[in-house]
């Protein structure tokens, strides 16, 4: 064998080596090729609406990690019931941290609710349509007010479903954004329906 062709054998043998170790590293989950948990369906809390749509939403809207776990509850009664007790929480947590959290409340309806509720704080907001409005601010928190009890069902007026999503990254592209819209609404669709409301949400289809 020519020197020519050891010195290219040498090279080609490191390649392989190095090919093989990476597939093997991938395989294994190890960083920096960490597989992506599963999100599954009999997890994901209930507050989210249907488990099937919502864990595909979880899963674009959530950051790469090895695990997920859920947490959450649904308390209250029906405004039927003339109870504003209603409330629903869930948070979604990785391997060592919290990652999301969404709540619903039922709260006395604010024509500048916004401002009332003063969600976000003074962060940019970008508005969408959904209840009698909705918005997502620059830190990737969402906010929607959805009529649920007319007056008189409740003592003290017109009451509204609160909720709120708050994915906890700065940095989030429109595709994830667009996800947290879709929690937030699937969200309150769960909580408009579970609470007994009897006005309109004004939801998308």
């Amino acid at each position: 064998m020519s020197v020519m062709s050891k010195k290219f054998l040498i090279p080609a043998a490191i390649l392989v080596a190095v090919g093989l170790s990476a597939t093997i590293i991938y395989t294994l989950g190890l960083p920096p090729f960490e597989k992506r948990g599963e999100i599954k369906l009999s997890a994901v809390c209930q507050s989210l609406g249907d488990s099937t749509k919502a864990a595909s939403t979880l899963e674009t809207v959530l950051p790469k990690e090895p695990k997920y776990t859920f947490r959450g509850r649904v308390t209250g009664e029906q405004v039927t019931q003339q109870s504003s007790a209603f409330r629903t929480d869930c948070t979604a947590y990785g391997e060592e941290k919290a990652l999301l959290s969404t709540e619903t409340l039922v709260m006395p309806t604010q024509p500048n609710w916004a401002n009332y509720y003063n969600v976000g704080g003074d962060m940019a907001r970008e508005s969408f349509t959904a209840g009698s409005g909705a918005f997502i601010t620059a830190d990737n928190t969402v906010a929607i007010q959805v009529p649920c009890a007319k007056p008189g069902t409740i003592p003290g007026g017109e009451y509204s479903l609160r909720v709120v999503v708050y994915l906890k990254t700065n940095e989030a592209s429109e595709k994830v954004r667009q996800g947290l819209k879709d929690l937030a609404v699937e969200a309150a669709r769960f909580a408009h329906k579970e609470t007994d409301c009897n006005l309109p949400s004004k939801l998308p289809e």
